[in-house]
This record gives C-alpha cells, sequence and structure tokens, in this order.
C-alpha cells in the first residue's frame, strides 16, 4: 500500500521502483526494487534530500538521463 508520505517523499520516483520504509519512529530507509539504499533520520529527511538520492543512484547505477518523463528509468 502507498502511504501518503511515501508519494510526498518520492514523487515521480515512486513510480520507478523507489519506496520508504519506516521501520520505526527514528528512521527512514529508501529502497530501489527492493536494495536498502539509504537511511535517513526521520527528523531530517526532506522530499528534496529523498529525491536527490533517487536521481544519484538512479544515474550512478543505471545510466539514467534525468528525465522523469521519458517512461524509461534506465535500467
Amino acid at each position: 500500500m502507498v502511504t501518503k508520505a511515501q508519494l510526498q517523499g518520492l514523487g515521480e520516483y515512486m513510480r520507478m521502483g523507489f519506496t520508504l520504509e519506516h521501520p520505526d519512529d527514528h528512521v527512514v530507509i529508501l529502497r530501489h526494487e527492493g536494495e536498502s539504499l539509504v537511511i535517513f533520520s526521520q527528523s531530517g529527511a526532506t522530499k528534496e534530500s529523498i529525491q536527490a538520492e533517487c536521481a544519484e543512484h538512479l544515474a550512478k547505477y543505471h545510466g539514467w538521463d534525468g528525465c522523469l518523463w521519458s517512461g524509461d528509468s534506465g535500467s
């Protein structure tokens, strides 16, 4: 189930296979296709910092060109 926090935090990156996991009240884990990428403090995580990590991961590991609307995540 997609939560409001995931939709707000991930934006368009959600449709590219990114998810946010909240194992407790203190951290949030950014995952891509089941792989844990980054652990954020919930008090320090922002929409911008989460989405920047998504973009960096796609560019570094999947050859992504940075276009959110191409319909292809580059994977």
